[in-house]
């Protein structure tokens, strides 16, 4: 069972976290939006070899990651539809469960997707800080310095303090070689069929312009996929979007639940 955390009550939307990150970060972007609003469950899971879900030599490829959360999802939901939410990797796992199990999603939200190890590094923006503040840089340890000069878009000093009090611990914890494991065998074993699926419920795909990490026109393309999807690429945003442009992110996503809500799929 992969460590998670349950806020709420209502029509569960199960949400996956990105890369050396867990629940926490995710908890950190989605909550505000939450906030006075009745009737989510939200279902905050830490993919295995992240957070308090421990790494297993089990884990050799991107699918045994998939199963392990379509396993957490058949015990803790069993029979019942669920939203999801992905964030980078975890909007790949979206996909991957959005594939197999389409009649179980009611709606899917792909934060910052693409950028993946068989996208073309040429469609990916180079890196530039439209916000600078040179100041920051000088307090910053060394182990700091990488996702301010590569990820920031924006350069304020509350991003670097919610990476030291949400990112660092989760990093922590991360385990390196299992994801490793996981990188030589990337792709779903289904990946091709995954490419060509289509997706009619609610959705929304979202990316920063500025992004030089999973880049905007990977998420562009998966409009193909989902026929019912609001697309929003964010000026003054990078990989960090939700940090970033938090005010119109929490509006995203709240359209989105309430078109998962009033108006859902077939």
């Amino acid at each position: 069972m992969l460590h998670h955390k349950i806020v709420g009550h209502g029509k569960p939307v199960l949400i996956l976290h990105g890369v050396t990150l867990d629940h926490r970060y995710m908890m950190d972007i989605l909550e505000p939006v939450f906030e006075g609003l009745e009737g989510w469950q939200r279902i905050y899971v830490d993919l295995p070899g992240h957070g308090l879900t421990g790494g297993s030599p089990e884990i050799q490829s991107q699918d045994d990651v998939l199963n392990a959360v379509i396993d957490f999802a058949d015990q803790y939901l069993p029979d019942q539809e669920f939203a999801l939410i992905g964030l980078s990797r975890g909007s790949y796992l979206a996909r991957g469960i959005v594939h197999l199990r389409p009649e179980r999603v009611s709606g899917v939200v792909l934060i910052v997707p693409g950028g993946n190890p068989s996208s073309d590094p040429a469609r990916l923006p180079v890196h530039s800080v439209l916000a600078a503040d040179p100041s920051i840089r000088a307090s910053l340890a060394e182990s700091e310095l990488w996702a301010f000069d590569n990820i920031d878009v924006l350069q304020h000093r509350d991003t670097v303090e919610k990476r030291r009090r949400i990112v660092a611990p989760a990093k922590a914890l991360f385990d390196a070689a299992q994801d490793a494991r996981v990188f030589e065998n990337f792709h779903f074993s289904f990946g091709k069929a995954e490419e060509s699926s289509v997706f009619t419920g609610p959705s929304l795909i979202v990316v920063g312009r500025q992004d030089s990490i999973s880049g905007y026109l990977d998420g562009i393309d998966l409009l193909a996929k989902l026929p019912r999807a609001s697309l929003a690429v964010l000026d003054c945003a990078g990989h960090g979007v939700a940090w970033e442009r938090p005010e119109l992110f929490h509006a995203l996503i709240g359209d989105w639940l309430h078109r998962v809500d009033k108006y859902p799929g077939d």
